[in-house]
């Protein structure tokens, strides 16, 4: 799935190429993708819009466009192409034609992805209503402190790792970003999550916007199927517990475990469990 850093490299990407452009019409060929609103007035309510801006709150998307906001989650292997006036592939469902002869495609071989159209430009609102209004703080929000995050570790008693991995507490953090980070902050992911001190919160925090900073530099990760308009992550190479077998600080043996039927990498000797 798409993690913090995949979804701000599509981001930027879409940024390059879609900035400016004026929807002519719009294709759905799998309805299902579109949630809280009609499908006729989804596609009705686009045309004449024009993308001004693209951002990201959490792992979701949202596209900027004139009187509007369309939010946008990957899912599991949700991604978008550019293209000219061609037909469409068997796996995109959602198209985007631009008064310019070009399309945005949503691909999704899974088609797990979603989209909410929000016919308002004000993000408080938006924020208060679904999707987003469940999506935590991601550690680059200077809302999400050691303090705040702290406060709601004390009140959940399942692993660290299974926190991490709660959009509603902090969001952000996928599997693999979490391994990395709780190996950095020598946590053992299957620690209690209100075992923690307030300085191991704020070790969270620090490693969570380092690794990210770092994934996000080199264009996420490829592990499966993410890349962004045919652009592959390059911060596998870079992974120090997720998916190895030797610790890169003690040399001891990497085990790999389940924690919330989740595979999780850590380190036996550098990462000790808190009872």
């Amino acid at each position: 799935m798409p993690e913090l850093p995949e979804v701000e490299t599509v981001k930027n990407d879409l940024r390059r190429h879609v900035l400016g452009k004026t929807i002519e019409s719009v294709d759905v060929l799998y309805e299902k993708i579109i949630k809280d609103i009609d499908v006729e007035t989804f596609k009705s309510a686009l045309k004449g819009r024009t993308i001004e801006d693209v951002g990201r709150k959490g792992k979701y998307l949202l596209f900027f466009l004139t009187g509007a906001v369309l939010v946008s989650h990957l899912r599991m292997e949700g991604k978008y192409l550019i293209k000219k006036d061609e037909p469409p592939t068997k796996h995109e469902h959602v198209i985007f034609r631009f008064t310019d002869g070009t399309s945005l495609r949503y691909h999704d071989v899974r088609k797990f992805g979603t989209m909410n159209l929000f016919l308002t430009r004000n993000l408080e609102e938006i924020y208060r209503l679904p999707p987003l209004n469940k999506v935590g703080f991601d550690p680059f929000e200077k809302e999400l402190t050691p303090e705040s995050l702290y406060e709601r570790f004390r009140r959940i008693e399942k692993p660290i790792k299974s926190t991490l991995l709660d959009q509603t507490v902090m969001s952000g953090l996928g599997n693999i970003y979490a391994d990395e980070v709780c190996f950095l902050a020598k946590i053992h992911p299957g620690t209690a999550t209100n075992k923690l001190s307030l300085e191991q919160v704020a070790c969270l925090i620090e490693y969570s916007k380092q690794v990210l900073t770092k994934a996000i530099a080199l264009g996420g990760t490829t592990i499966k199927s993410f890349s962004s308009h045919e652009i592959s992550g390059r911060f596998q190479n870079e992974l120090l517990v997720h998916t190895k077998e030797e610790c890169p600080v003690c040399k001891g043996k990497i085990l790999k475990i389940k924690i919330g039927g989740r595979s999780t990498y850590y380190c036996e000797r550098c990462q000790t469990v808190l009872r």
